[in-house]
């Protein structure tokens, strides 16, 4: 269904004449006798929007004068309302629909040479980039002929996308190839991934990780579930870290997994009709393993549904940093002009009561955004209980049941991976490599591939970091002067080992052995797995109150 907004509209009409063709409107709350009709708010913003178009030292669009205005109003409401011009909104809805059109290629900027982007994993299997023989590693120059140095990363990402059934022309420089090759590439369908790992990460653990919730989420999360053979599992990790949230429909179906049929996954309150209303937990299937979920700071929104939920029920031990603090529900409306709103409708509160919104009144949104709801004082904070009796507080996003903050990298090792020593290496070990294979080849001594010997591997688990890798990274560190001692080798052997393989991966294999290799350091990981024992006791316990809960209605 589509909305329409009476003031945009409105505004569309009154100041369509004016040199530009503004759209749009805002309005100011005032009291008492001084409180205008809308006439006069209108008439004040097409005066104000004449005066500024006459005057102003720069000759500022019409559209840019409109959209700024109504995002101001939307602003002054909440943090979370917000405004989306005819781009925006277009990539919104592709995230909300899990899907784009383009190469199906991840890029990201090369730190060493401005306005270059490189392809970071082999191209997805089926999607035009595969079928044209772009690789992990290849760096884009051009695109229809023209350099992209001055172009930002999104701007690169906007050329490549585009309608289904068009081209792009691209150019891209390959390692080990002198002369720069040329790519004519149909654009098709390419399924945005929510759910991108999911593998035992232990004997008997099994590990998915859910990075937003879209509309495909909980589709995908039954998939790995399947592939990874969940119920015969002892423990499952949910990671839900650095997940902004998405769709409230998709957090349910996700927390329905494993809540008790019947039971409380979320509640919303607002002020129009219908948007006060329980959601209950629908079905019979659900997954009877012990579950740890982990979150972190930027974990937000629809994550913290689901770790609210499953907190509130006893049903996983919560594990990391207390969460962003994102208890507002909006409503997304669509516009004239391909221009879209996200609207604060209602306030979200887990089973237990907790709204897990944090104040933000008083702060500006600079400091709301960068700032974390671990620094809120517990005495403004709201308690409530667990199924089982346990405390748990509201007021100031989900507080871990075992708290352990994410590692910081030390001084030796944010160098190297500012200077993307990592990634770099791993182009020149894998530079050999034929299109079509998965081998891992590591070329012989040259003078722009200095690595002693050959080594093929066929598989993941047999490759290593020997020490003739070491020596050669060590040599390509002074080449690059970067300047380091034997103790910085020596105390960051084991980080250096894992970031050499896991960038060796994500050429070669693709970024899910890599992340494989990513996750065995990772401390916030081997801590879920190290209390998995207490959230299968948590589980018992969980199990027998929601038994003594139906007993006694």
């Amino acid at each position: 269904m589509k909305y329409r907004f009476a003031v945009f509209v409105v505004l569309t009409l009154l100041v369509s004449s004016l040199a530009g063709g503004l759209i749009g409107g805002s309005v100011s709350a005032v009291s008492g006798s001084n409180q205008q009709t809308p006439n006069q708010f209108l008439s004040d913003f097409t005066e104000a929007v004449d005066v500024i178009q006459k005057n102003h030292a720069d000759n500022i669009g019409a559209d840019q004068l409109v959209y700024s205005a109504i995002k101001g109003m939307l602003r002054a409401l909440d943090p979370h309302s917000s405004f989306f011009d005819p781009k925006e909104f277009s990539r919104l809805r592709e995230e909300q629909h899990s899907k784009y059109f383009g190469l199906g290629i991840r890029v990201r900027p090369l730190l060493r040479e401005r306005g270059r982007v490189v392809i970071v994993e082999p191209p997805a299997l089926g999607s035009p980039a595969e079928r044209h023989g772009l690789r992990a590693g290849d760096v884009i120059t051009r695109i229809e002929g023209e350099s992209i140095d001055d172009w930002t990363s999104d701007e690169v990402v906007s050329h490549l996308r585009g309608p289904r059934g068009t081209e792009v022309n691209i150019t891209v420089e390959r390692p080990g190839i002198r002369e720069p090759l040329q790519f004519k590439i149909e654009r098709d369908e390419i399924p945005l991934i929510t759910v991108p790992y999911a593998f035992e990460v232990s004997p008997g653990i099994g590990y998915v990780k859910i990075d937003r919730f879209s509309e495909s989420t909980a589709e995908e999360f039954g998939q790995k579930l399947k592939k990874i053979n969940a119920k015969e599992l002892s423990g499952l990790i949910l990671d839900l870290r650095d997940n902004p949230g998405g769709l409230l429909n998709q957090a349910i179906e996700i927390a329905d997994f494993f809540v008790p049929r019947g039971e409380l996954i979320v509640s919303t309150r607002g002020r129009a009709e219908g948007s006060a209303r329980p959601y209950r937990a629908p079905s019979l299937e659900k997954i009877r393993i012990p579950v740890v979920v982990l979150i972190n700071r930027h974990s937000a929104s629809a994550s913290e549904i689901v770790a609210g939920a499953l907190q509130d029920h006893d049903r996983a031990l919560i594990v990391g940093e207390t969460s962003f603090g994102k208890g507002l529900v909006q409503s997304v409306y669509t516009l004239d002009n391909n221009t879209g709103m996200a609207l604060t409708t209602a306030k979200y509160y887990t089973p237990s009561g907790r709204l897990i919104q944090r104040d933000y009144s008083g702060s500006s949104f600079e400091y709301y955004y960068l700032s974390s709801a671990a620094n809120i004082g517990d005495r403004t904070r709201e308690t409530k209980q667990t199924d089982s009796g346990r405390t748990v507080q509201g007021g100031g996003g989900i507080t871990p049941d075992i708290i352990v903050p994410m590692r910081e990298l030390n001084r030796f090792e944010a160098l190297l991976t500012s200077k993307d020593i990592f990634f770099d290496y791993a182009r020149r070990l894998t530079a050999g490599n034929a299109a079509a294979t998965s081998d891992i080849r590591l070329p012989v001594r040259s003078p722009e591939l200095p690595l002693a010997g050959s080594q093929v591997v066929k598989d993941a688990a047999s490759f290593d970091v020997t020490d003739e890798i070491l020596e050669d990274f060590k040599e390509v560190l002074r080449n690059r002067k970067i300047e380091f001692t034997d103790a910085d080798i020596r105390d960051n052997i084991e980080f250096i080992k894992r970031r050499i393989k896991q960038e060796v991966f994500n050429s070669s294999l693709g970024l899910p052995e890599g992340f494989k290799v990513a996750i065995q350091g990772d401390t916030q990981v081997l801590k879920a797995l190290e209390v998995m024992p207490e959230a299968r006791a948590l589980m018992t316990t969980g199990r027998l109150t929601t038994a003594a809960q139906t007993q006694n209605k």
